[in-house]
């Protein structure tokens, strides 16, 4: 292994110490250039890509501005027509004055040339009398003699156009402006021989216009005419034709291939200008709008170029082209990417020409102009500036690693000379020392700071020390620690077994009243667990149980308070005794909850009490029925007798007869208390519940039939149940099937099922008749208690007694209108 003395590892100590850092440091520098490097290119391609579509935006602004412009120039000219008299001169005159530069291509294909030359504003100017014919026509700066009926349009020159009637029906001032409208040129006829639009001068030329027409009135307010101005698209042309994004900026016709190349497209989207005379609206032979270009077009039109383009229909070629549409038309201007026919990626500026005659008037807007620009030649000002920043940082990273190599040299030799000072001193005590050790007492070391070794010694012996007496302080305070820890946790676990082993619900609470433990009891009664509530308010926890928050709210400035709570759920009466408690004195150290279900013992108080009563009232009805049954049958026999003797008097005896009924409907009456008072107790035995629910069916089968009464049941072929009363059970179904019966006295549904479940049999009668109110259903199984006019009330109550006998319980829900449930829950058998 190599050893290396004091002095040479306190050298390389030091250069490590010092020059690992730098070299991390350059790194790392190095490194964060980069990424600034990289992220100053990117905000720079960002922020000349921004101006460049800003600037490309502005360019289409402008050019839209110039033909919103053009268009109302064109409108003045016809309002200053108007006022002129329709003679022959004149329209020449105005024809020859209203001329304007057109840049064109001319020559052949392969000896291509440029002319600039002033051409007529207007193809076809007009003045039409007020039957439709045309009594003044000047084409192409020459007075026309064939003049026409374009009342008819079939005599228009696009054999189509409604223009006379359009501008017939307009008042005064107004103008009508139509569409573009000219013959389609095919794909062929515009190429000829050539490849390309660039190479095609020889090929056909689009011919078209853009009719404007006023109405012209005398001072009676009588129509004289109208006159129309036809303005020749190649002025149209003119505004785009010429426009690039590149440093050319104008060019006398664009390159289609590359993207770099303007258009303008109506308020319907077609397209009306374009370097591909095709892809411009069109009329066919017959006067009929070209459909437009659309995924559906047949290949064979794709391929010959019979189709024009319109921009509402081609979001399958790229989404924006719509896009851009309907925000031209909702006046909006942009820059979008776009990918065009021919497969060039560019951007694309757009721009609405606002205008508001004629057709226009609906959207104010004529249609849009855009520039594209291919995406090389839009970001080529942001790669050239990201070129020169990467020089820049070349350059920069170079001299900044020649600097940190000088520094590590300077640092490397700082480093000797700093050693060598530290380690001398040392190595000289050590070499004293040694010498010392074999013998030599009075060897004596020059050490130059004596006194900094010396302190040195003295500093770390006082520092041993000092840590020595810590230890044993800590050890001894480890050791009390342990002790204290071990009673917090024999009194925390008595503490936790007693709270999660009581009967009731407890939740302690901060000052916020916010729940910050509660044990299972009062998980069980909220039906919640511990973790998900720890720390939320009081007032979330009890959300399902606001009658027990309404309670609470009222008491939390009082220091201890008690109150029993009643609620319902789910159809069932419950109790709870809330209670609360200072976990310390003051009101800032929080509170406990306790909740206790007192539901069983308060039910089993009332049904003890409901024992009693019906057991006074069993004992009171059997000493009345017995007391009045003797006098009634008296009075039944010497009625009955009287009845014989009123042969001759057929009003008394019919009399008589009425009394005889009322005694005996009297009589049914109190066999019905005595059947009340001296039920006898339930004799149980094994049986079928299915068979008692089937025979019992069969019994009111036929009033339910009568009655019209719908039935439907969900009974197993066998329900075995090891302790029932056969007969009184069937009394009892029977009562509640009566009850249904009379709550649809027009006819209904009756629902029937019987169950197996976990802790014995669910019996469920539902029926659809008129329900029972709310403020009565607590009543209904009180004896005498009916809302039938002949009914002795005792009914439901005999039920009550019967399933309670049983061991089980008898539960009701109904809404008024909608019907009423009963549930019968028999204990025993079931599934285990």
């Amino acid at each position: 292994m190599l050893r290396l003395s004091f002095h040479k590892k306190v050298l390389y100590a030091f250069c490590g110490l010092t020059l690992l850092p730098l070299i991390a440091l350059a790194i790392f520098a190095s490194q964060s250039l980069d990424t600034v490097e990289r992220l100053l290119r990117a905000s720079a391609i960002t922020a000349l890509d921004r101006q460049a579509a800003e600037t490309l935006e502005v360019r289409a602004i402008m050019v839209a501005d110039e033909v919103r412009t053009f268009l109302h120039s064109v409108e003045d000219d016809l309002a200053a027509l108007a006022h002129l008299p329709a003679t022959p001169e004149v329209y020449l005159w105005f024809s020859q004055s209203h001329l304007r530069l057109v840049w064109e291509r001319v020559g052949t294909n392969r000896a291509p040339s440029e002319k600039r030359s002033p051409i007529r504003l207007y193809r076809d100017i007009a003045f039409i009398d007020p039957d439709g014919m045309e009594r003044l026509r000047v084409v192409d700066g020459v007075l026309s003699k064939e003049l026409r009926d374009v009342s008819k349009p079939a005599n228009t020159t696009f054999l189509t156009e409604n223009y006379f009637h359009a501008a017939r029906k307009l008042p005064a001032g107004e103008v009508y402006v139509s569409h573009l409208t000219g013959w389609h040129v095919s794909k062929q006829a515009q190429l000829g021989s050539a490849a390309t639009p660039e190479e095609a001068v020889e090929g056909a030329t689009y011919q078209g216009v853009v009719r404007f027409a006023q109405p012209v009135y005398d001072v009676d307010g009588q129509l004289q005419g109208i006159i129309v101005l036809s303005v020749d698209h190649r002025h149209l042309m003119e505004f785009t034709q010429h426009i690039t994004p590149t440093d050319e900026r104008f060019v006398v016709f664009p390159s289609y291939q590359s993207g770099n190349y303007a258009f303008m497209f109506d308020n319907e989207g077609w397209i009306i200008t374009h370097p591909k005379f095709w892809d411009i609206r069109g009329l066919d032979k017959e006067g009929h709008l070209v459909p437009p270009y659309r995924e559906d077009s047949a290949p064979e039109a794709i391929a010959s170029g019979t189709i024009p383009y319109n921009l509402r229909e081609a979001g399958f070629i790229h989404p924006n082209y719509p896009a851009v549409y309907w925000d031209v038309l909702a006046g909006r201007a942009g820059v979008v990417d776009v990918t065009n026919v021919g497969g060039s990626r560019k951007f694309m500026a757009f721009a609405p020409i606002f205008y508001n005659s004629g057709p226009y008037a609906e959207t104010g807007v004529f249609g849009g102009i855009t520039i594209g620009a291919e995406v090389k030649q839009f970001h080529s000002m942001a790669e050239s500036a990201s070129a020169n920043i990467r020089l820049l940082y070349e350059a920069f990273l170079t001299g900044a690693w020649v600097l940190i190599g000088l520094t590590a040299l300077l640092v490397a030799f700082v480093a000797y000379r700093l050693s060598h000072n530290i380690t001398g001193p040392l190595s000289t005590l050590i070499a004293g020392t040694q010498a010392m050790a074999r013998g030599r007492l009075g060897t004596q070391v020059a050490v130059a700071n004596p006194v900094e070794v010396a302190e040195l010694a003295t500093a770390f012996n006082t520092m041993a020390r000092q840590l020595n007496e810590r230890r044993e302080r800590l050890l001894k305070t480890l050791a009390v620690l342990r002790r204290s820890r071990k009673e917090i946790q024999q009194e925390r676990d008595f503490n936790q077994t007693i709270v999660e082993n009581v009967d009731v619900g407890i939740l302690t609470l901060d000052s916020s009243q916010c729940v910050t433990s509660l044990n299972g009891v009062a998980g069980t009664i909220l039906n919640i667990a511990e973790e998900p509530v720890r720390g939320m308010p009081l007032r979330a926890v009890l959300q399902t149980f606001p009658e027990m928050y309404q309670a609470l709210a009222k008491s939390m400035e009082v220091e201890r308070w008690s109150e029993y709570v009643s609620l319902e759920r789910e159809g069932r009466s419950l109790t709870y005794r809330l209670a609360l408690h200072p976990i310390s004195s003051g009101r800032d150290g929080g509170h406990i909850l306790t909740i206790e279900d007192l539901t069983e013992r308060v039910n089993l108080r009332q049904q003890m009490a409901r024992f009693e009563r019906l057991a006074s009232l069993g004992r009171l009805s059997a000493g009345i029925a017995h007391e009045v049954r003797n006098p009634l049958t008296g009075i039944s026999l010497l009625l009955d007798e009287l009845h014989d003797r009123m042969l001759a008097n057929p009003g008394d005896q019919k009399l008589i007869q009425r009394a005889l009924q009322e005694i005996e409907r009297l009589e049914g009456l109190v066999n019905e208390l005595l059947n009340f008072a001296s039920l006898p107790d339930a004799r149980l035995a094994p049986g079928d519940l299915a068979v008692v629910l089937r025979d019992t069916l069969f019994l009111t089968s036929k009033q339910f039939q009568k009655q019209h009464v719908r039935i439907h049941e969900e009974i197993p072929s066998e329900l075995l149940h090891p302790r029932m009363d056969s007969d009184r059970l069937k009394q009892a179904i029977l009562n509640l099937l009566t009850n249904a019966l009379d709550a649809m006295p027009k006819g209904g549904e009756l629902w029937i099922s019987a169950q197996d479940i976990v802790d014995g049999c669910l019996l469920t009668i539902r029926d659809s008749g008129q329900g029972i109110p709310a403020d009565r259903l607590a009543l209904i199984f009180e004896p005498f208690y009916t809302t039938k006019g002949g009914g002795t009330g005792l009914g439901l109550s005999i039920t009550h007694t019967i399933i309670t006998s049983h061991g089980g319980r008898i539960e009701v829900q109904s809404r008024e209108g909608e019907g009423t449930e009963f549930k019968i829950h028999l204990p025993g058998g079931g599934r285990n």
